[in-house]
């Protein structure tokens, strides 16, 4: 659209070497150990005997629990939480939960064996005492992610005002159509057509762009170095 050219992994792999470098650290910029993880080390694989060290970081979520209960320390829910509270105009979480406002954190879901990551990241909520949000995924999977299972949640605690906002790296295509669209399949609009709430507001911006989790890859590239 812009005229921007990036390199896909293999192509960014291939200028590496013939650049001649040796030492190689690859940052993945994705959400959690899911399939797009898995093709990216593969592509790493057919080209680790022409560098000297190949280190993959982890990737936001870090490494996968076995279940919902292993909490990786890694999942910043307080950050993600905090900057959606502050531009819903909220000085708190339980000033919106007085309100009667829920926050949905909208991830894209997967059947990769990943999925545990979005029931932890829901684990991690429910151990900080937010109550008022949810997790859900635009594919619905884990189960309890669909949205109907976050609306029946939410009206069961009788939140009456909901704030949907993306739990994904970049805001791209599932924040502005499957979230916030105005097709009928939205999140947005399925929560307006329920009936069941009064107010549905989006925020459209992505992980990316709040300080706390850049300092997360940050500190992710760090450790895989060494430093």
């Amino acid at each position: 659209r812009d005229g921007e050219k990036i390199d896909n992994m293999q192509q960014a792999l291939q200028r590496a070497v013939d650049n001649g470098v040796k030492e190689l650290v690859v940052q993945p910029t994705h959400l959690m150990h899911g399939a797009e993880y898995d093709e990216l080390v593969s592509a790493v694989e057919e080209y680790r005997d022409q560098f000297t060290s190949v280190r993959i970081a982890e990737p936001l979520l870090g490494e996968v629990g076995s279940d919902a209960t292993t909490i990786n320390s890694d999942k910043k829910a307080e950050a993600v939480t905090s900057v959606a509270v502050s531009e819903a105009g909220f000085d708190s979480l339980d000033a919106a939960k007085e309100a009667g406002t829920a926050f949905v954190f909208l991830g894209h879901g997967t059947s990769h064996t990943a999925k545990v990551s979005y029931s932890q990241m829901q684990a991690q909520m429910t151990v900080l005492g937010y109550d008022n949000v949810l997790v859900g995924t635009v594919e619905g999977e884990p189960e309890e992610t669909s949205c109907e299972a976050v609306m029946s949640s939410l009206e069961q605690e009788g939140y009456k005002n909901v704030v949907l906002r993306p739990l994904m790296v970049v805001a791209g295509d599932h924040a502005h159509n499957d979230m916030a669209g105005n097709e009928e399949d939205s999140w947005k609009s399925m929560f307006e057509n329920s009936g069941k709430f009064e107010t549905v507001d989006t925020q459209i911006s992505g992980l990316g762009a709040i300080n706390a989790i850049q300092q997360l890859y940050i500190a992710h590239t760090a450790a895989a170095i060494g430093a």
